[in-house]
């Protein structure tokens, strides 16, 4: 990718529909910030044999400070999980049981692939029963806010990035 490029420097996003069931069983439709990503385990190069990758979409959450993927993705992308990163995490469901580990993580801009680095993600023990996996993939701020401002547009439904260069100012 070239320096400046405009899918770099300022990638903007509208929201995706979300549909689920309700409580009471009703099917609802939501528009949520969700954007294409790219989870490998290494930076380096894909390869399904050492380094598989998977491609969906996530929820960019403002309030997860680190990316959160199912057990299953982490399983797929060959992933360490070690006993002694278990920890307890609470999410909107509650408390539940999750590993540490990283991941490389790319965003997809207009079907272009922008590398973002290495991430700290917590994997889940286990998979929650009868929910799509990309219900449960967030991706939260360190990585991602740490290279980009977010501006989170509702009434428009769309998300705006602006490019942070290394000297931490905002490229206007």
């Amino acid at each position: 990718m070239v320096r400046g490029d405009r899918f770099e420097e300022k990638p903007h996003y509208k929201y995706k529909v979300d549909s689920f069931k309700d409580e009471n069983g009703v099917e609802v439709s939501r528009q949520r910030p969700r954007i294409e990503v790219v989870f490998r385990n290494h930076a380096e190069r894909y390869d399904p044999k050492t380094n598989p990758e998977f491609r969906t979409y996530g929820l960019v959450d403002s309030g997860a400070d680190v990316c959160f993927i199912p057990r299953t993705i982490a399983e797929i992308l060959k992933l360490e999980l070690k006993e002694e990163s278990k920890k307890e995490s609470i999410g909107a469901g509650g408390k539940f049981t999750t590993y540490k580990t990283e991941m490389y993580l790319e965003i997809v801009y207009k079907g272009k692939r922008i590398g973002i680095d290495t991430v700290d993600v917590m994997v889940s023990e286990k998979d929650p029963v009868g929910i799509e996996l990309e219900k449960n993939i967030l991706i939260g701020r360190k990585g991602l806010f740490d290279k980009y401002e977010i501006t989170f547009n509702e009434p428009q439904k769309v998300m705006n990035f602006k490019k942070i260069h290394s000297d931490r100012h905002v490229k206007k």
